[in-house]
């Protein structure tokens, strides 16, 4: 029993320590309606909490985390996909904008910013979201299972892309 109470408790923690990571996660692969964006919070915390016993420290929890943030956000986004063929994105609720950034990371053109990343195939936006949350090339690469040269070469491109895409918008 104490183990178990233990157990809870490192892992309410670790859910306290991680939570901007978690929102970050919601709002990158969701509409971001505060009904969806809980959604796949509960969805993520429910994957973590399975996974939890079976954490043994190999790599870092906040890679841990991500890897299976990712994950589910990808998988829930596919089935959402499936059932609601061409339902587009609405837009960005400023009251989860609050939740998830600090009045430094604000910015006017952050909302523009997410509807161009929406456009992005998955494994893309999953590069730029890491990018943006301030991981280092060796943390993306390590969440990636990929090198960290590939990654800066990716990012770069997307970077790119994200440009031209903003370009075309305002032609």
């Amino acid at each position: 029993m104490k183990k178990k109470k233990e157990a809870i408790a490192q892992f309410e923690q670790m859910l306290r320590s991680s939570r901007r990571i978690l929102y970050s996660v919601c709002l990158s692969f969701t509409d971001r309606t505060p009904e969806n964006v809980d959604d796949l919070f509960q969805e993520i915390v429910s994957n973590l909490w399975q996974a939890w016993p079976r954490y043994r420290g190999d790599s870092d929890k906040t890679t841990w985390i991500y890897r299976i943030a990712l994950n589910t956000a990808s998988l829930e986004k596919r089935k959402r996909e499936r059932k609601q063929r061409g339902i587009s994105f609405i837009h960005f609720d400023e009251n989860l904008h609050d939740i998830y950034s600090s009045d430094e990371d604000s910015h006017p053109h952050l909302e523009h910013l997410y509807q161009l990343i929406d456009r992005l195939p998955d494994d893309e936006k999953k590069l730029i979201f890491l990018h943006f949350d301030r991981l280092t090339y060796a943390q993306i690469a390590e969440i990636s299972n990929t090198t960290e040269t590939a990654i800066k070469q990716k990012i770069h491109r997307i970077k790119k892309k994200l440009i031209q895409m903003h370009k075309q918008e305002n032609e």
